[in-house]
Formats: structure tokens, sequence, C-alpha cells
């Protein structure tokens, strides 16, 4: 491995890209921006599949970040079950998209050795494209409660995640500019969750998406539609599986999600630490996965963006949207839209983005997720104080 070298982003501005900035200013834009003077990931002990380390470092190179990888800290509890029970190494998440979560595996109070956090967050991300009809596109954030933080209050009751990794999530809903939020649980939690809500005041829901309290049976129908009239989805850990299945199958992603574990977040709405990287993919347990392009990248800039480097991240984001809306595709994101589109290897799919392959024009469609990266990738005025690290 080289010597790291500070983080540096040379890219130039793109015109959609400062076209989109103005119009993406969130309300509580933030007027502090901190920039590591390294970009560190924590990679597990044991090491990533070649296929995945060869395409992470060739986005690495593409980007211009020389990257340092620091050896992640091995839990004390659990230690036979392997590297998912890894710790973050000091100021860097662990790194590890290839390893799959099922969401099932958070039912009945969790799998034993699920990866410590106050809550999980995924990203269905599938932009519309122009050639192929009847394709919404998706830009959804999936949310649960780790069910460690869930209690029951009295006897009798059901399991309900505390007040504080409730406002988190809703926090974190906020701070990417969500504006409809369903909390889909069971029956039994609704008056629970509903009184919680209430007792927080409007401290909790002030300036944030509007939300929908719903049981999974009434979520069926709006989940299986065309597009789910949400943009932001808190799911009680044991509906997680549905949720996942019916969101996937109508944005006709077959493919993981990238996935964070994460802490809480500050007052000001941003999105909490990261605790590990992952990806969530169906099956049961967890799982190596093959090479899946797409959540390798999109796990990729989303921790760029956690980390500082918002014009790497949007840069990231912006190519692979090109190369999709240019009518490539990989096996497990939308084959079936052929004769509309090429399906190409996950490996690739990698190299034809290093190469700067989508020859499309349009303005892309931001990402949520990366809310303020339009507006770091122009060089606006949006964040007044740069602190580097």
């Amino acid at each position: 491995m080289e010597q790291p070298r500070p983080l540096s982003d040379l890219s130039s501005p793109s015109q959609s890209a400062a076209a989109a900035a103005a119009a993406v200013r969130p309300a509580s834009a933030a007027a502090l921006a901190l920039v590591q003077s390294r970009f560190r990931l924590a990679l597990p002990e044991q090491d990533p599949p070649a296929a995945w380390r060869e395409s992470l470092s060739g986005l690495l190179d593409w980007l211009g970040i020389d990257a340092e990888f620091v050896a992640s800290a091995r839990a004390r509890r659990l230690p036979r079950l392997g590297e998912w029970t890894l710790s973050p190494a000091a100021g860097a998440p662990v790194f590890a998209p290839w390893l799959g979560w099922s969401p099932v595996a958070f039912q009945h109070g969790g799998l034993p050795g699920l990866p410590q956090a106050q809550f999980v967050a995924s990203y269905l991300v599938d932009h519309a494209r122009g050639a192929a009809p009847g394709q919404a596109g998706a830009d959804v954030v999936l949310m649960s409660p780790h069910p460690a933080t869930c209690t029951i209050s009295e006897a009798g009751g059901v399991p309900i995640p505390r007040p504080a990794v409730l406002k988190a999530m809703i926090r974190t809903a906020r701070g990417e500019g969500r504006e409809r939020l369903a909390i889909i649980l069971h029956a039994r939690q609704r008056n629970a969750v509903a009184t919680m809500l209430l007792a927080a005041g409007k401290g909790m829901t002030r300036d944030g998406p509007a939300i929908e309290i719903l049981t999974i049976e009434e979520a069926l129908a709006p989940l299986a539609a065309l597009r789910a009239p949400w943009d932001a989805i808190i799911a009680m850990p044991d509906v997680r599986g549905t949720v996942f299945t019916l969101l996937a199958r109508t944005a006709g992603v077959r493919g993981a999600w990238p996935m964070l574990w994460l802490t809480g977040t500050g007052d000001d709405g941003a999105r909490g630490g990261i605790r590990l990287v992952t990806s969530e993919a169906p099956g049961e347990g967890v799982s190596r996965l093959p090479l899946d392009a797409p959540a390798l990248i999109h796990a990729l800039a989303l921790t760029l963006h956690a980390g500082g480097a918002q014009r790497a991240a949007w840069r990231l984001h912006e190519a692979w949207a090109r190369l999709r809306d240019s009518g490539v595709t990989t096996p497990g994101r939308g084959g079936e839209d052929a004769p509309y589109v090429s399906v190409v290897s996950d490996e690739a799919f990698a190299a034809m983005l290093r190469r700067d392959a989508g020859v499309s024009k349009r303005p892309q469609t931001r990402w949520q997720a990366l809310n303020d990266g339009p507006v770091a990738f122009s060089g606006t005025q949006n964040a007044t104080l740069r602190i580097v690290s």
C-alpha cells in the first residue's frame, strides 16, 4: 500500500452540477464543513474478495484519492462470529460492502452477532431512464432501529425504539431533505409510537418531513405500487424484510443496497457517525456477495460524503447516473428493460465508469443522500467555514 497523501480532488465542476446547485440547497444548510486531511477506511482483517478490492482501488484512483487503509479493531464480544463483528478503528468506519446482511436478520430481536449500532439505513436509488418506458425511478432511504435499542415499556407490551433513536432516524431523513416519511409497524406498536411522537412535541418533527404511521397491512398496497409515495421509511425490525422485498421488486432492483450502521445524529440534523458499511441483500443472516458494482459505487459515495469529500462523492454518483442513463446496466439492476439497455458484468460496469463511458448529456436527478453534493461540486458559498482536520 502506498503512503497516503492528503485528500485532494482534482475534478472540474460539471455544467449540470452547477445548474442544479441553486435548486438543492436545503433549508438547514450547513454553515460549517469539516474536511479530513486523509480519507481513511478500516478494512476487515480478512482480505476483501479480489473483484471488490480491484474495483475499489480503481474507483479511488479514478477519483484521485489515495486512501489510507487501517486495520479495524476486533470486537471482544462474540469473536467466533467472524469479520462482521469488527469495530471501527479510530476515526474510520469499517468498509465491507461485500458483506450482505439480510433484512430478516433483524426479526425477533435480531440474530446473535448483529453489529453494534443505534440504527441502520439502506439506500434504494435507481434513477429513471428516458429510454425505458414505465420507469419512475426510486430514491428511498429505509431505516430501522437496531433490535437492541428497542425496549418494552410495560408488561405485555411490544418492543418499540427508544425516543432518542426514533429522533435520530427522523433527523437523518430531515438532514437529507426527505419530504415524506412513513413509519411502518405492527398494529400493537402504533399507539406506543404515536404517543412517543406526541410526547416529544414539535421538537422532533419541526422543519422535517411529513410523517405517516401505518401498520404493515396498510402499507402493503402503496409499497406494491409502481413508486411508493414516500422517500424515507422507518420500518420496525420485524417488518423490515417485507418492506425491503416489496421496494426492491417494484424498483426492479435484484442486487444489493448500500447499508450504513449508524450512531445517533446531532441537533443540526446531520447524519450520525458511520460505524460500519455493508450491503443489504435478500437471503438469511450474512453472506459474502459477488461483486455488485452499483452497491460498491453507492457505498463508496456515501462514505466519501460522510468523510468530508462531498465533491468526490457527487462526481462518483453523477458518473454512475450518466452511465445508467446511457443504457448500460448490470444483471441485478433493471436487466428486464432490454432492448432499451445493454447488460454488462459488474466488473465491466465499474471499468466503463472509470473510462467516463456514459454518453448521456441530460441533467441527472440528484441523490438526496448527497443533498449538498452539487453545492460542494459547484463551489458555491453554502459552507461558510471549512475546517481541515
